[in-house]
């Protein structure tokens, strides 16, 4: 009786200790279907698209063709935190990807790396542990670029969350920016 209690406690330590090895695995496996933000559905077409930027008040700014045969949008108006841009990517009349751009004039890095790190403890969340694809800092000629990435992916489709800045002197460009895209 004595040997039992001591593998019952043996096998419950054991349990706990692999519950937490394993928790950023097991994390990642149920979770969500990635879909495009806005309660879109990958597929939309142009024209159901158009509408319903059209109802939402957002303006498409410009409209063109890409080198990989894809169409992409440039959108304003859509409203969100510090949302300053959307893009929206099709391919044969259907949606594919769509990236949100954020900036804020009025943010630090400090506020920038806040900013991401909300976003990413979100998409972690609904998609378990991202990996990590991108962390560079480099001078590009007398630009200092930083990037760092993030992605999920789930079946067919992914999302990807990137942090990038440029600085020359006092001249500073910082953006971040998430892209759903069907794989």
């Amino acid at each position: 009786m004595k040997m039992a209690g001591h593998k019952g406690k043996i096998v419950s330590a054991w349990l706990a200790f692999a519950s937490v090895l394993l928790a950023p695995i097991v994390s990642a496996i149920p979770g969500e279907e990635i879909k495009p933000p806005f309660g879109l559905s990958w597929g939309e077409t142009q024209a159901r698209l158009e509408a319903l930027l059209k109802g939402a008040k957002a303006q498409i700014v410009e409209r063109r063709k890409q080198e990989d045969g894809r169409t992409v949008w440039s959108v304003d108006g859509l409203v969100s935190a510090n949302l300053k841009r959307t893009m929206f990517y099709f391919k044969a009349d259907q949606l594919v990807e769509v990236e949100l751009q954020y900036q804020n004039p009025d943010w630090d890095s400090s506020k920038y790396d806040d900013f991401m790190a909300s976003v990413r403890r979100q998409l972690e969340q609904k998609y378990g542990v991202g990996q990590l694809v991108a962390r560079s800092k480099a001078p590009e000629g007398e630009v200092m670029q930083t990037l760092v990435g993030y992605k999920w992916n789930r079946n067919n489709a992914a999302v990807q969350l990137f942090y990038f800045a440029a600085e020359k002197g006092a001249e500073i460009y910082r953006a971040v920016s998430v892209h759903y895209r069907m794989d």
